[in-house]
């Protein structure tokens, strides 16, 4: 028995990889049921993702399309990984109001989103925290929402996005936000009256 854990501990690792994929499909189950769909986007950042989430909640007789975009950040190595980010939904609802007898109007909002995933082969597994702020349509202006989803991975890591292309892009783009530090660090330094290369001007008048 002790062996067998053994052997699990060390190749569990080389069995989950985190953000290895494109594109992931599946269901999404806990205080709504529905299907959830995961598109990586390089363009943004190589680990950012837009999830689009169609569900019911299993509370209460109403249900809503959520598009949310997501970081998704490393942690103890890239075999697991915690994401956070921000989105929108919009919804529908058969919930009477009671004070005036008729259906609520259509819910619509801002969402968060906070959790964490990892992927066995072609299967993903997250969870994930997600408040929902209503704006209008719903008697409940704040929704907590939590869930388990299980997703097939239908694109593998650059199925979609070529590698190449990919990598000139994250290579010019910190590029970018390197020259745009430094320039920023370089008007610092003139506005409090030093070398734009680090050294004082020379003090005017002899003083």
């Amino acid at each position: 028995m002790n062996r067998l854990l053994f052997v699990f501990l060390l190749t569990f690792p080389l069995l989950i990889t985190a953000q290895s994929y494109d594109a992931s499909l599946g269901l999404r189950l806990g205080t709504e049921i529905g299907a959830t769909a995961q598109l990586r986007l390089p363009v943004v950042h190589k680990n950012f993702v837009a999830e689009g989430i169609i569900h019911q909640s299993l509370r209460r007789n109403e249900g809503s399309f959520t598009l949310l975009g997501k970081q998704h950040q490393n942690i103890l190595s890239r075999r697991l990984n915690i994401f956070y980010g921000a989105g929108m939904h919009l919804g529908w609802t058969d919930e009477i109001n009671t004070k005036t007898g008729e259906v609520y109007g259509r819910p619509f909002g801002i969402d968060g989103v906070l959790g964490a995933e990892a992927t066995f082969a072609k299967i993903n597994v997250s969870y994930d925290f997600k408040p929902a702020i209503n704006f209008g349509g719903d008697a409940f202006p704040v929704s907590i929402q939590t869930a388990i989803s299980v997703r097939y991975v239908i694109a593998k890591r650059n199925d979609i996005w070529d590698k190449k292309k990919e990598r000139a892009n994250n290579k010019e783009r910190n590029q970018n936000r390197r020259e745009r530090e430094r320039e920023k660090k370089r008007k610092q330094r003139i506005k409090e009256g030093k070398d734009p290369n680090g050294w004082k001007f020379w003090k005017k008048d002899g003083k």
